[in-house]
This record gives C-alpha cells, structure tokens and sequence, in this order.
C-alpha cells in the first residue's frame, strides 16, 4: 500500500456509515474487527479504530444476511 492509498483510506467507521441501511450493526461489526476476523479491515498504525483496505471485500461481509 503506497501514501497516496493511506491517505485516500477510509475508517471502518465512516465507511459503515456511508453504507449503514445495507449493514449489519457497527456493535457487531466492530467486535469481528477486533478479533481480526472481518475481512477488508486492518487495524490503524495508532492501534486506535480501523481502516478499510478493500472496500467491496469489507462490505460483502459488513452486509445483512
């Protein structure tokens, strides 16, 4: 990943936010990012909050079954 794509990154949270009447709840969403197991998402570099590194891999599994 170059600058420019840090740069240009979303958070999980603004990015959920951008997409929330087709996703799951952020309480639940937040809880799989913590345990490393939602895909997409990497933890931010100040090991504070999340940052999405593939935006169509996260919302597929940020989506409502």
């Amino acid at each position: 990943m170059t600058a420019q794509d840090l740069m240009n990154a979303k958070t999980l949270m603004g990015f959920w936010a951008e997409h929330k009447r087709e996703c799951r709840p952020i309480g639940d969403i937040v809880t799989e990012a913590r345990a490393g197991a939602l895909p997409g998402v990497k933890p931010l570099e100040s090991g504070f909050g999340f940052r999405v590194t593939d935006e169509a891999v996260a919302l597929n599994a940020m989506r409502r079954a």
